[in-house]
């Protein structure tokens, strides 16, 4: 896909988005930046997944 006109945004970002913020790609981020959440649970239930 080259071009994407404002009507087909929203839902090609949705589905890019929901399908990178996954349980594991988010501990792997929390452990390479060297972030360590005093309970990551808390964190990743905000994510809604």
């Amino acid at each position: 896909v080259y071009y994407i006109n404002k009507e087909g945004f929203l839902p090609a970002f949705k589905n890019a988005f929901f399908n990178i913020f996954i349980y594991k790609n988010c501990k792997k981020a929390f452990k390479a930046s060297g972030l360590v959440p005093i309970n990551a649970q808390v964190v990743l239930n905000r994510l809604n997944i």
